[in-house]
Order: C-alpha cells, then structure tokens, then sequence
C-alpha cells in the first residue's frame, strides 16, 4: 500500500473513531443526567460534563442537557441545568490553566462540579426559604457531584491510557466501580415485572469481578454497586451491605467455578437484605440476582473472557507478602466478625423476645397475631444464619492459625523448578503448620504450547524441598494457573459400598457420598431419608449433597449441619427429616472422627477385634437446632470402619460383629459391603422390607498395594 493510498484509507478511520467517541460521551451524559439519587437530587450529569475529556465534553453537555429535559419518574430541578451550563463556561474559561493543573486534574473535576452545584441550590434555597432540610439536600447534591467528578476523571484515564491488561491499582478499579454504579441506577428504570436491567447488570458485574479479581474485586464491586442503588432511598438502603457481603463470598468461592460462586452470592447477599426485605417488603432485588445468577452460569466463557480479562489483576513477582502479619490480621479480623455476628444474633434475639413478651400481653386480633407469629419465625431464622455465619467465620480463623510460617527458601527454590517447565511463576507460597506440613500454593502462567508433566513436576518440587508431595490440584483462570501441591500422607482410604432398595424399588432413601477434602480427609457421609420411596430419597440426596459441597468447599462440619438443618427446614411446608452419618478420617495420622446425627451404630475393627460406635441424637429438619454426637477412634494400616443404615440392623448386631470378625483379610472393602447387605436381607424375619446400605472403608499404608 502506498503512502497516498495509506492517507486516503486512514482519513476516514479517523473521523468515524472520533463520531463514535463523540457518541460514546453522549450517551454517557445522559445515562449520567437520568441517575437519580434521594428522589430529587441529580447531580451526576454535571459531574460528566466536568471529568470527560475537553474534545467530548460538548457531547456530554448535550447528552447531560437532554437527560435533564426529558420527562421521567421525579422533576428534575432546573438549577441542575443552570449549574450545568455554568460548569461547561468554567470550563471553557479556564481551559488554558487546566492544561497546567494535569497532576490534580481529577480533583479539579470535582471543584468544576460540586462549586457550581452548591451555588445554584443555595441559591435557590435562600430565594424559596424552603427550610433546613432543602440546604441539607443541596449541600449533599453537591458533595455527590464532586465525588462523582473525581470518579469518573479517574475512570475516563484508566480507558484512554495504554496500559497492559491486569495493571491497574485497586484505586483505580474502585473508581471505575464507583462510576459504573452511576450508570446502573440510571438503567434500573427499564423494568420487567419485578427485575430491572440495571439490577440485574449490578449482579453480574459483581459476579465476574469476582472470578477474576478474587475476594477484593467482588467485595469492591458489590459496595459500589450497592451504595448506588442505596442513595435511591427506595427501601434499598441494605444493598451496600447485602451486595458486599454477596461480592466477598462470591469471590471465597470463585475458584471451585461459577455455580459455587453463584450459590454463595444468593445465600449470602439474601441473608444480608433478609431484615431490609422484611422491613420494606421489597423482594424484587432477589429476583433480580436469581435471574442474573442464571445469566452469569449460562452464559459461554468465551464471550466475556476477553472483555473482563482486561481488568483481572496480575500480581508481581517482585513483591513478597509479609505472610506472618498478613495471617495475623486476617485471623483477628475474622474474629472480630464472627463476634461481632455472634453478639448480633443475641442482641436481636432479646430484642426480639422483649417485644413478643410485650405484646402477648395486648389484646390482639386473629391477623395480628398470625403476623406477630410470621415475624417471630423470620426472626428466628435470621438469628440462626447469623449464628451460622459467625461459626463460618470463626473456622476460617482456626484454619488461618494452623499455618505456622511461610518458607521463603523453598518458594524461591519451587520457582526456579517452574521456569524449568516453562511456567512463568506469578506468586509462590510455602506454608508450614503446626504440624510441620508444607502445603505449597502456585500462581504461575504457562507458555503457548508448552505441555507439563504432573508426575514430573511434582518429583522435581518433591526433591527441592526435600519433601514427599502428592500430584497437585489444578484450576485455570482466563489468565493464569493455580496449582496446590500437598504432602503426601501416610495413608489412603479403599471404598466399598452396597445397597439394596425396599422392596427392589427405583428409588432409595439412602444415600452416600465419599471423597478426599484437598486438606488430608477422607470423608464418608451417609443419610437416611425418614421413610422409603421418592420422598426419603428427595430428603437423603438433599442432605448428603449439600453437606459434600459444604465441606469442599472449606466449612466446618458443625456449620454445614446448621445451614442443612435450616434448608431442610425451608423447603416445604411438610415435614421432612433425615439422619447423617459422617465418618472423617486423617489421612496422615489415622486418627477417625465419627459424627452422627440420629444415625445409626457404626463398626470399628481395629487389629481384627471389632467394637460397635454409638450415639445419640436428633436427624436433622425437625428442631431450630441440632448438632453432632461425636467419637474419635485412632487406626492404622488394613483397619476398618464399617457404616449402615437402620434398615442393615433390625435382626441386630451379632452377626455383623461375626462376619467383619471372620472375614480377616480374606475379602476387599466391596466384598465386605455386599455381604453385610445381603445378610440384612436375607436375615429379615418380620416380613418387611427396608433400604439397605452398607460403607466399607479400609484403611491402607501409602506403600501397600490396594486390594
């Protein structure tokens, strides 16, 4: 292409990428103007007008200006346009000194918005002597438009700089968090039903930020997003805090994929507004979060990575984290929360029961106590996820405590290991516990092409640190791996399990699930749905499930039987109930810890002499409160545990305790299952049926072959 041809094609380019600039601001301006906050104030227009660049700012003005005309739910006050126009001439005055002032150019951004704003409404409350609170709204309106101003100054220069992907500082992404609210409210207008656009793009902002800046970009979404929509006044006033806590969670759980991550924004941002919604009986902020946590799971990676992408954070290699006051502070942090949620749940417990106490003695119609009884209940299930949240928090600090120290030495040596294998390491941590475990965590971006072998990395790491590792967990992001090696343990766990359906139905209200934590645990659970058929099987999946995604995912037993005890309250208006049986093993030490709730006797055979493990206790969905019975059995290579369902113990217990006694070595963990199943069976003498499970688990020295 020649030079003439070169000038002849780019021309054109030009011009057209500056109509779409001059559009872009427009449009900008006007979402800005149609953001109204405390039903009368609308100072964000102003506020583009004053940050955009000088090229576009008549295209803001114009688009500011027609977003003030244009009718919509409130009036908005003229003087906004009058300070508007005044805003622009400053603008135009002084746009020869602003050239000088580019170091404090956000801060005269905000000065160019909030002085004439402030002017006009003062004035227009000296003229009107609208009283106190009128000067108060003005003095506020124009508070906003200076912070506003500073915000999307900032913002306008994260977009025009060219910058890599990743580097942008946490500053710079609250204010373009800040500014982005601004524009959500202004589409909160367009409704459908009860879900409103920008409702709906807030939760999905959050969500994404979320999965790709972690804990601190969700956290400073979900408040930016929140205050926004707070300021409306509309009884939204606990989104700040709903959509912050949901952005927080969001982000705890954004490495296990995007349904945990999705789950746990519903669960927490819902308990957060649940006292709000109750207040204001405003429900439709949780349809809009279901409807955009269908969206963010649904929608193809592929169409968002690359956009999203470019604003994940990228940590330098250079930096290295002060591990011990870091731990230390995350640990009191978390728990001051979990206290804080603690004294919480009591203060509105008494609170709660002092007016109950009041009232009872007032004479009341059929319909107020019917509601009196309604609030009493929310009441109290609001104290239990409080206190569910609380004891959360509080294993989380527990967890923190359990790392000792971080070894420098052996994260630099795992580094120089990863260049070997072509990834480029972004962060390496080593930490030690208490126990003087290292669990080595990688973020480490690998080359186009580049293939790696598990086997062979974890050997070459095994042997820098002078430690015996087992294959890493992986998980990928649009922009890096995460790999998390753990010392191999001592021993490992062989599975079987049988079960046979009453009276050879499809479905079995029995219902297991095994698997390894990622933190050296074999766990084992096994619930017993009240009843047989359709109904006990819906019951035992639900709890045996929903306690295996609480544990992977990192919460403690008590806690996850909490919040399982609370959603098997909710789930119907009939009554539903079932028992758990939870057996987790230590993998390094072979210490066994049982925790039954209503569950039946379980069997220890420990150097071939076999003892039964009992307790007491209430299956779960029936009380407000429930917790686990618990025993601890230590174990070592080729013992056994033996879990069953009461349906396996109705001719009792003898004859189980014979055949695990006879069996020795002589049948695999499955063998065994399958004939404690059909003993139950085939011993039955009462001419009925019951389902029928049976878990083996056998525990195996690391070094010994598996049967």
């Amino acid at each position: 292409m020649t030079r003439e041809q070169l000038l002849t094609w780019a021309k054109p380019r030009a011009v057209m990428k500056s109509i779409a600039q001059q559009a872009v601001f427009f449009a900008l301006g006007l979402l800005s103007a149609r953001a109204v906050v405390f039903g009368r104030c609308a100072p964000f227009g102003i506020a583009m007008a004053a940050a955009c660049p000088w090229e576009n700012a008549l295209a803001a003005v114009l688009g500011a200006a027609l977003g003030y005309i244009l009718p919509g739910t409130v009036t908005v006050p003229m003087h906004c346009l009058t300070a508007l126009l005044a805003c622009i001439g400053i603008r135009w005055v002084l746009r020869s000194v602003a050239a000088r002032l580019m170091q404090v150019k956000a801060g005269y951004a905000a000065l160019l918005a909030g002085i004439p704003l402030l002017c006009t409404g003062m004035i227009v409350y000296f003229v009107n002597d609208s009283g106190s609170t009128a000067a108060a709204y003005a003095v506020a309106e124009a508070l906003l438009a200076g912070a506003w101003a500073y915000f999307f100054s900032r913002t306008v220069d994260l977009f025009t700089e060219q910058r890599p992907m990743g580097h942008y500082l946490p500053q710079e992404m609250t204010c373009a968090a800040f500014s982005a609210g601004v524009f959500l409210l202004a589409l909160a207008a367009l409704r459908a039903g009860p879900i409103t656009m920008g409702g709906v793009l807030a939760v999905l902002i959050i969500l994404y930020a979320s999965e790709y800046n972690g804990v601190a970009g969700g956290s400073v979404a979900g408040v930016a997003a929140g205050t926004c929509f707070a300021f409306t006044g509309d009884g939204l006033s606990g989104l700040a805090g709903a959509y912050g806590v949901g952005g927080l969670m969001a982000g705890l759980f954004a490495p296990l994929g995007r349904l945990p991550s999705a789950c746990a924004f519903i669960l927490s941002s819902a308990v957060a507004s649940l006292p709000a919604a109750v207040t204001t009986q405003r429900l439709d902020t949780l349809w809009e979060v279901a409807a955009a946590s269908v969206i963010y799971i649904l929608l193809p990676e592929r169409l968002t990575g690359n956009l999203i992408g470019r604003f994940a954070g990228k940590t330098d290699v250079r930096e290295v984290p002060r591990a011990q006051d870091l731990r230390r502070t995350v640990v009191a942090r978390l728990d001051h929360a979990a206290d804080a949620l603690g004294e919480v749940a009591g203060t509105v417990q008494q609170v709660g029961e002092k007016l109950d106490k009041a009232q009872q003695n007032r004479p009341q119609s059929a319909l107020q106590e019917l509601h009196r009884t309604q609030t009493a209940q929310n009441r109290r299930l609001m104290v239990r996820q409080f206190s569910a949240v609380s004891t959360v928090l509080e294993e989380m600090a527990s967890e923190f405590e359990l790392f000792e120290r971080s070894d420098e030495t052996s994260a630099d040596l795992v580094s120089e290991v990863l260049y070997e294998f072509a990834l480029q390491p972004l962060d390496v941590s080593c930490r030690v516990d208490r126990f003087e475990r290292m669990t080595i965590e990688i973020l480490a971006v690998r080359g186009e092409g580049v293939k790696v072998n598990k086997a062979d990395l974890t050997r070459e790491v095994s042997k820098v640190c002078g430690r015996t590792f087992s294959q890493p967990s992986i998980s990928r992001t649009q922009t890096s791996w995460r790999l998390v090696f753990c010392e191999r343990p001592l021993y490992r766990m062989v599975m079987g399990s049988a079960r046979h359906n009453c009276y050879d139905n499809t479905l079995c209200g029995d219902s297991t699930r095994c698997f390894e934590d990622g933190t050296g645990r074999y766990i084992a659970i096994l619930s017993d749905g009240m009843g047989t058929g359709g109904r006990a099987a819906v019951d035992g999946v639900m709890v045996s499930d929903l306690l295996a995604q609480l544990i992977q995912a990192g919460v403690g037993f008590d806690s996850a039987l909490q919040i399982v005890n609370t959603a098997m309250g909710v789930k119907s208006g009939d009554e539903s109930s079932a028992t758990v049986d939870l057996v987790s093993a230590d993998l390094y030490t072979g210490i066994v810890e049982f925790h039954k709730a209503g569950a039946a006797m379980s069997f220890v055979r420990v150097d071939g002499k076999v003892h039964p493990v009992d307790a007491p206790g209430i299956p779960v969905g029936i009380l407000e409160q429930v917790s686990f019975h618990c025993s601890q059995e230590e174990l070592a290579g080729n013992d056994l545990v033996v879990m069953v369902s009461d349906g396996a113990l109705c001719e009792g217990t003898a004859w189980i305790t014979a055949l695990l006694e006879g069996s020795c070595e002589a049948k695999t963990p499955q063998e065994l299952a399958e004939a404690v199943v059909a003993g139950a069976v085939a011993r039955r003498s009462d001419g009925h049926d019951d389902d029928v499970t049976a878990i083996v688990l056998k525990l195996h020295a690391f070094r010994q072959q598996a049967d």
